[in-house]
């Protein structure tokens, strides 16, 4: 097998004169490749970001999860992510900022995937922690991203978005200890595949996969891999719990979702849905947010029941999920 070095290909697609390896912007989860920053000269790009993923064997795990189901899971959301890439991502609009992709290539077990470079296109701030107002900007892209494919069907992508739902982490559920969330997992999970208001979600919304402009007021989101059908707020309760303390949580989830559903409501209507179905999206999704926050902790407790996210505030969350779960109505 033949594998381009990273600079010829670059330099053949971009028809560059120079391409040179400026950083390393990060590894790859459990050693599966790497994000580079390149120098190009001669293009339209002053920079791009060519990610850079190898698959041959099975490395190590930072937590021990190595397995060939995990393996296969892994090299499976890279395709998804390049079929996002390839057939989705032009779909985006301003307001769902995401990058570009420049051109792919793919042979057995390597895949490179060369996207715009987003410090270049205006979105050069990360952040670990945000403020309301930061965080309020992403809810912002959740809504117009999820409002923007509500109801489409998937293809190419997960039929069942997110990292964490339960069919491809049977080994995390065995992991668990016993008790009432575990019993009720499967419960949870049929509760959020059933709900009538499907869209496709990001799958991984977690805060360092948003890159911020200067002054804080727009994003863009990176890092497709388990990109697929769900419910929005599957997104909105794993991306606050990745930016915001307990006590902001505390103080600020029900302003947070009022800015969430206000602005899902808004992007409905303004694309030409009707002001009942947009009331109804949002009622249905706001009943089954802590049924979304229960179905992660469910995932944490089987994966690392000692992570930082296995708060007090998840397990008040959990607990009242698990009650929203036996108050609905079955939906088969």
């Amino acid at each position: 097998m033949v594998i381009f070095a990273p600079e010829l290909f670059i330099k053949n697609h971009l028809r560059a004169t120079q391409v040179v390896r400026s950083e390393q912007v990060q590894s790859l989860w459990s050693g599966y490749g790497e994000i580079v920053r390149y120098q190009v000269s001669d293009t339209n790009h002053n920079s791009v970001i060519l990610k850079s993923i190898h698959w041959a064997s099975i490395p190590t795990h930072p937590r021990g999860w190595h397995s060939e189901r995990s393996h296969q899971r892994k090299v499976r959301s890279y395709h998804v992510e390049a079929n996002w890439y390839q057939h989705w991502a032009q779909r985006c609009s301003e307001n769902t900022k995401v990058p570009s992709l420049l051109a792919h290539w793919r042979q057995d077990d390597v895949l490179y995937l060369l996207l715009e470079d987003l410090d270049q296109e205006g979105f050069p701030a990360r952040h670990q922690q945000l403020d309301i107002e930061q965080a309020c900007t992403v809810l912002d892209w959740l809504a117009n991203f999820h409002a923007q494919f509500l109801q489409c069907t998937p293809s190419g992508l997960w039929p069942q978005g997110t990292y964490w739902h339960l069919e491809t982490r049977p080994d995390e559920w065995l992991a668990m200890a016993d008790g009432e969330l575990k019993q009720a997992a499967h419960a949870i999970d049929q509760t959020l595949r059933s709900c009538p208001y499907q869209t496709i979600v990001h799958g991984d919304a977690k805060v360092a996969n948003f890159c911020f402009s200067v002054d804080n007021r727009a994003v863009a989101a990176v890092d497709f891999q388990y990109v697929g059908q769900g419910i929005g707020v599957q997104d909105v309760a794993y991306f606050l719990g990745s930016c915001l303390s307990e006590t902001q949580l505390k103080a600020h989830l029900e302003y947070l979702l009022a800015v969430y559903f206000d602005e899902l409501a808004r992007c409905l209507i303004a694309q030409g849905e009707s002001p009942d179905l947009a009331e109804a999206v949002t009622q249905e999704w706001y009943t089954l947010f802590p049924v979304a926050w229960a179905d992660f902790h469910r995932f944490i407790l089987g994966w690392c029941p000692t992570h930082v996210k296995n708060t007090a505030f998840s397990r008040h969350m959990t607990k009242r999920g698990l009650q929203a779960v036996l108050s609905l109505p079955h939906r088969d």
